[in-house]
């Protein structure tokens, strides 16, 4: 199901920058992602699972497809970037990424990738 919600954002996501001007900044769509942060004593320890094949160049080329991995994975706590990580196509299928930094019960986190196509999702979450 997870896999089905993910490929339908981003045949909508291609249709959508596929009609869109080349000049216009891609807008992310929001996909389920398990989200787990928790503060204590001021440190907010985050877990973030996302669903992702991750297709490397060498796996796309045996399967007739296009490679697809992510490139870029950001998490903010309003406006304030608290986790950013450039990847490449090493990182394996359906990563877990774990990081921990300052913050307080009842901030949203939102987690941003980018995929190499430039297509970008998101998913928030309000720490406990």
């Amino acid at each position: 199901m997870k896999k089905l919600v993910l490929a339908l954002s981003s045949i909508a996501l291609m249709a959508t920058s596929a009609m869109a001007d080349a000049t216009t900044a891609v807008v992310p769509t929001k996909v389920k992602m398990k989200i787990k942060a928790k503060e204590k004593e001021g440190i907010v320890k985050a877990k973030v699972a996302i669903s992702h094949n991750m297709l490397t160049y060498d796996q796309a080329k045996k399967k007739g497809e296009e490679a697809n991995f992510i490139t870029h994975i950001t998490a903010t706590v309003g406006d304030k970037v608290v986790y950013d990580a450039s990847t490449s196509q090493f990182l394996s299928k359906n990563p877990l990424v774990k990081f921990q930094f300052a913050g307080k019960k009842g901030d949203k986190i939102k987690i941003t990738y980018t995929q190499l196509k430039g297509e970008m999702f998101f998913a928030t979450k309000k720490i406990k």
